[in-house]
């Protein structure tokens, strides 16, 4: 090959391959040659005729350098040669890198004229690629952990054989597919810049590939936790990764002032949208836990948070504050002191979906029918809509009562067209078929895509409007979620006036790991929560005084990514704690959610989330719909209490409650412990009959932590 200098491996060292290699230029620049990427270094494909067979090759076209660039790879070996030893190196340790064919370079004495790398075509998208199609199209929190868990061993097993990539961006790692579309192993590309060794790099050498890869903070903390076997990423590492990633990201924003005629050049060639979404525009469901995931870190929620909005809320709080609490404390007071009419005020949530609503229908049916929650969800699709719409009107022609909670995502605010055509699609099908449509969901969690009051009154717009054309839909809200009431008096401060909402609808979670009875803050328990929330509602003009609990759970222990706290990744933290429930302390903690809540007369209505799910459901969904305790538990509370009356809470000792009821045929005491002791029956308490949590009959019994049913004489013997 006259004039080139280079090497060819030995599995391609032949005369037909030789011949063409010849005219490296002319080839690269010929009808047969497929541009793959642009910029002055570019890679062309191109179909090389060997031995063998026509082979797709991809060829890397190094550009002309300066001169102390040349003189430096004259000295050095040029980037084309690095990049085949390079690639040696990985194959040599079983690290996947496209098979290297040959480097050719043309000299002028120290000037490099031409420079080519050859390896074998690869088909692939690249992790940065597969990452953007997450972002924009698939939106779902499943494939982007699948790629995590690909792509981070990788990565580390590259480190331990000695590798130090020098350029490990996203775009750098390709990623084959199989025929069947699953992902192959990473193959790493354009190593020019790698150093290696016999040695495992050490970890100033990791931190400095690792700072490269591009990823929302809380899924880079995933990954760096995958990259280190799945064990909490030492601090020393952290340190200096943390370091390694302010310098290289700053370096790259810094290009603007270093190189403005490039910057500028490149921003005129900039494609219609970025290669990622602003962080604050991607949103990632999770289905197995049903609710999105947490994509930045607190650094970059910080960074895009509206402070306006957060300074206007705490005001908000503090100017409604002193007509707020008082009318909380005169709501303490009379806890448990009116008759409550328990009849259709404990609900469930379906899932709906085709392959549980045969199943759920009938376990329902076994709970005796009590109203339902159903979800409808922006991110799904008009199909997916359409089937909710039969669903809800298969319950309503059972007789069933529903409430429908409309959930947005980021895309409904991106495009505010879609959010009204789906409110339009559900309000005309089921305005007039459902008892409440709750619009918006836990617009205090970021992660739901709302980051203001204004982005809330924005989704709020076209639901009014459409109130407006059906006067008798009952509106509720701002379903905000958890004790936080801040964001609730700011929302409602949002609406009109003269449209109130029919009741403030809220997720009121105990802290997902403790009794209902538990306090937060030293003051508030269950009690204290409803009844600061009925204060609010009472408080507001822009509310009926009526408090609905859309959403509450418990999550099941051993659970791991099922559980809507141990989703998406089991952390190293999760494994070691085991967070949740036992089955028997989740069914004690629900029955005694809804008894204080709604016997203390704060709360009108509460909805379980949800009948079936495995990490906190009433059903295990994912063990052949196999009922939990708690099912049970809920099914002996409404078929003795469902359609019954409270009366008043007797006067007990600390720590022991004992509600009483009157059924039809007879008085029922609910009794049970907040604490972990147990107790004797008082001797106060006339009964015939003994039932525990579950529906068996006891002959003797204590009061603990699970609900027992004392029986009066039945009205019949009387």
């Amino acid at each position: 090959m006259t004039g080139f200098t280079g090497l060819i491996s030995n599995r391609f060292n032949q005369h037909v391959v030789i011949d063409q290699l010849a005219a490296l230029k002319d080839l690269c620049c010929s009808e047969k040659a497929v541009k793959l990427s642009n910029g002055g270094d570019y890679v062309v494909k191109y179909p090389l005729i060997a031995d063998q067979g026509e082979i797709a090759v991809a060829i890397k076209v190094f550009k002309p350098q300066s001169w102390w660039k040349d003189k430096y790879d004259h000295k050095n070996k040029s980037k084309a040669e690095r990049s085949f030893h390079a690639a040696r190196f990985l194959q040599d340790n079983g690290i996947n890198t496209p098979v290297p064919i040959a480097w050719l370079e043309r000299w002028d004495g120290t000037r490099l004229m031409e420079s080519y790398y050859l390896c074998i075509f690869e088909p692939g998208t690249s992790f940065r690629d597969a990452l953007s199609d997450i972002y924009y199209n698939q939106r779902n929190n499943a494939p982007l952990i699948d790629l995590l868990h690909i792509v981070a061993p990788a990565i580390r097993a590259m480190h331990d054989a000695g590798f130090m990539h020098g350029d490990m961006g996203n775009q750098n790692i390709l990623l084959p597919r199989s025929e069947t579309g699953a992902w192959l192993q990473p193959q790493f590309i354009d190593l020019n810049r790698a150093k290696y060794s016999s040695e495992p790099l050490t970890i100033k050498q990791r931190a400095f590939d690792l700072a490269r890869i591009a990823l929302p903070g809380a899924y880079l903390k995933i990954f760096k936790t995958i990259y280190n076997n799945h064990q909490d990423f030492p601090a020393d590492f952290e340190s200096l990764e943390q370091k390694a990633r302010k310098r290289f990201w700053g370096h790259r924003r810094s290009v603007k002032w270093r190189h403005p005629i490039r910057h500028w050049k490149n921003k005129k060639r900039a494609a219609s949208k970025p290669v990622y979404p602003p962080i604050q525009d991607i949103w990632l469901w999770d289905e197995k836990s049903a609710q999105p995931m947490i994509v930045p870190s607190r650094q970059e929620k910080h960074a895009y948070r509206k402070w306006r909005y957060l300074f206007s809320m705490v005001w908000q709080g503090v100017c409604a504050a002193p007509g707020i609490y008082r009318r909380y404390q005169q709501l303490l007071t009379q806890s448990y002191t009116t008759p409550i009419e328990m009849k259709g005020r404990i609900g469930i949530a379906l899932h709906p979906h085709p392959d549980y609503t045969e199943t759920e229908l009938q376990l329902l049916e076994q709970l005796g029918n009590p109203p339902v929650l159903i979800r409808f969800c922006h991110h799904e699709t008009a199909t997916e809509w359409n089937r909710t719409i039969a669903l809800v009107k298969q319950l309503r022609s059972k007789g069933l009562e529903v409430m429908l909670a409309v959930l947005q995502d980021r895309q409904a605010l991106l495009q505010p067209d879609s959010w009204k055509q789906f409110l339009t699609l559900i309000i005309e099908s089921l305005g007039d078929q459902v008892a409440h449509i709750e619009i918006t969901h836990a617009s205090n969690r970021l992660k739901w895509g709302i980051w203001s009051s204004d982005e809330y009154r924005q989704l709020m717009v076209p639901a009014l409007e459409l109130q407006q054309r059906f006067p008798h839909i009952r509106l509720v809200g701002p379903a905000c979620i958890d004790f936080e009431y801040l964001p609730v008096i700011a929302a409602l401060d949002t609406h009109p006036k003269t449209q109130p909402l029919a009741a403030l609808s809220h997720l009121l979670y105990v802290d997902r790991r403790g009794a209902p009875e538990a306090t937060q803050g030293r003051q508030f328990s269950t009690l204290e929560k409803s009844a600061l929330l009925k204060a609010l509602a009472q408080w507001s003009d822009r509310c009926s005084d009526k408090v609905i609990v859309s959403e509450v759970n418990w999550p099941v222990k051993h659970a791991g990514i099922w559980s809507p706290i141990g989703c998406p990744y089991e952390t190293p933290k999760w494994r070691r704690d085991e967070p949740g429930e036992n089955d028997d302390d989740y069914a004690n903690y629900m029955l005694r959610y809804y008894l204080i809540t709604l016997c203390s007369g704060h709360i009108e209505q509460v909805f379980w989330w949800r009948l079936s799910a495995h990490g906190y459901g009433l059903v295990d969904d994912r063990n052949n719909f196999m009922p939990r305790t708690a099912f049970y538990a809920l099914a002996q509370l409404l078929r003795l209490i469902g359609t019954a009356r409270f009366v008043r809470k007797l006067d007990t000792e600390s720590n022991v409650y004992a509600l009483e009821f009157d059924a039809e045929e007879r008085k029922i005491i609910v009794a049970w412990r907040s604490d972990n002791n147990t107790s004797v029956i008082p001797a106060s308490i006339n009964y015939e009959k003994i039932i525990d949590r579950d529906g068996k009959e006891l002959t003797a019994a204590s009061i603990s932590g699970a609900p027992i049913y004392l029986l009066g004489e039945s009205t019949a013997m009387r």
